[in-house]
């Protein structure tokens, strides 16, 4: 396997992993909100529940833009087609894409 290392803009990844963060606790929140309350159904109909659900489904809508520009802003295009799996490291705010298929790459080794 391959792995190409490219640098992305850190506020891009400051961006998404603040999204990344935030659709994870409104996940959370949810899913502790319907374990605690499984018995009483109005709590799950209620506008606070709601208002969790629509948050968690902006914000997840939110990350998937996010990372689809990321990609396409950031992936060389001599990658696309090619079968890849690509890690943001939020902290370095590098875009680790390794390269999973044994394809000759013109400039990748």
């Amino acid at each position: 396997m391959r792995t190409v290392i490219i640098k992305v803009d850190s506020k891009e990844a400051e961006y998404i992993e603040r999204l990344d963060y935030e659709r994870g606790f409104t996940k959370d929140v949810l899913q502790r909100i319907i374990e605690s309350h499984m018995d009483d159904p109005g709590v799950v109909n209620s506008e606070t529940f709601k208002a969790y659900q629509k948050q968690g489904v902006e914000l997840d809508a939110q990350f998937k833009m996010a990372v689809t520009e990321l990609e396409q802003k950031y992936i060389p295009d001599t990658l696309k087609g090619h079968k890849i799996r690509w890690n943001l490291e939020y902290k370095t705010a590098e875009l680790k894409v390794d390269i999973l298929c044994n394809c000759e790459i013109e400039g990748i080794k």
